[in-house]
């Protein structure tokens, strides 16, 4: 089976991170893939068995990457397209009016966040998709107007499940996160602020922040401002994330929205105890059970985590319970399991079904 799939440019995250994972769980598996790209790209390379086609269109308009888009879908008749994130899908849908082949579009982030007007703006043209793949159900609700078949693939763990931890109480007092530095989805104002009262009752912990991104400077202040400096700090980016974080107690995440949460799976992976915003559209619900593997809390709600960072450094039995059930997802989101879950989808697209 033919696959081109279609993205902006390749990067070293998030939804990039998976698009070229699909590419290669495809290729390994006797896909013909070829990934057209549109703009200039930071990763350099892709896996021998797949075909890449470049071009770098960064400071052209829409027209000039539909054009592109469509050139690329005529030379390499494929069986469909598959687009990753909104500007790519739209492309997508309106290149394949005509040929014969299947535009799927794959929605990565949250459909329902403020300020996304491009996506309310879009959402008309999705009725022309051949078909969809969401990461959670709740996606799906906001897509009502694609009648095409469409299918729920959760992300796979792609981490290095064998690292051992120590025991909770054996572990460094210090409380760990990952991911870009930007207030506006990760909301790391909220976990400072509830960090700085959780260690009035321990001042014997730290957080550490890593990642870089945006709103570096706005998070250094606040931490001069709550008088936290010889506590908190941002650690800047972590190389082997996995590594760096298996000592620390345990790991939180603030985000207001999410898919389904890399860096949230790469803790729960290795069986750090998490807790994680019940944030939209349900990508951390999917991978928490309350209590049980994990601690959900509601969003913006300083007191509310204070509380249940708290529960865990008093509750280190649980803490354990926690972390050891936690690295259960391995199983649950098995890359085998979800490579044949795209395969089995795609395949109903090829010609002659």
């Amino acid at each position: 089976m033919k696959v081109l799939m279609v993205i902006k440019k390749l990067r070293y995250s998030g939804a990039y991170k998976m698009f070229m994972w699909v590419a290669k769980a495809l290729a390994d598996r006797g896909f013909d893939v070829t990934v057209f790209t549109y703009m200039q790209n930071l990763v350099t390379e892709l896996p021998p068995n797949i075909k890449w086609i470049q071009v770098d269109l960064e400071n052209k308009g829409f027209i000039s990457h539909l054009r592109a888009v469509q050139k690329v879908v005529r030379d390499v008749k494929p069986d469909c397209v598959v687009s990753f994130l909104l500007d790519a899908n739209v492309l997508n849908m309106l290149a394949c009016l005509g040929t014969k082949s299947k535009s799927i579009v794959c929605e990565r982030n949250d459909p329902f966040k403020p300020k996304y007007y491009a996506m309310k703006i879009a959402k008309p043209f999705f009725r022309l998709a051949d078909g969809a793949v969401y990461q959670l159900p709740k996606v799906a609700q906001f897509y009502s107007n694609i009648k095409a078949p469409t299918a729920v693939i959760p992300n796979p763990v792609l981490c290095n499940s064998n690292i051992k931890i120590k025991s909770f109480a054996e572990r460094e007092n210090v409380i760990v996160t990952l991911g870009r530095i930007d207030i506006f989805q990760k909301r790391h104002d909220i976990l400072v602020r509830a960090f700085a009262k959780f260690s009035q009752q321990h001042p014997g912990y730290k957080l550490v922040i890593y990642g870089d991104g945006p709103d570096e400077k706005k998070i250094n202040d606040l931490i001069v401002q709550l008088n936290v400096v010889d506590k908190a700090m941002l650690g800047g980016v972590a190389k082997n994330p996995q590594e760096v974080i298996k000592n620390a107690k345990f790991f939180v995440m603030t985000s207001d929205f999410e898919g389904i949460p890399n860096a949230l799976i790469e803790a729960m992976s290795i069986g750090l105890p998490c807790i994680s915003t019940d944030c939209r559209p349900g990508g951390a619900a999917l991978l928490i059970d309350n209590m049980k593997n994990g601690i959900l809390v509601p969003p913006h709600n300083v007191d509310n985590l204070a509380k249940q960072m708290s529960y865990l450094v008093e509750h280190p039995i649980e803490a354990d319970a926690m972390g050891a059930n936690a690295k259960k997802i391995v199983n649950e989101f098995a890359e085998e399991k979800i490579a044949q879950m795209w395969c089995d989808y795609l395949k109903t697209f090829q010609a002659g079904n």
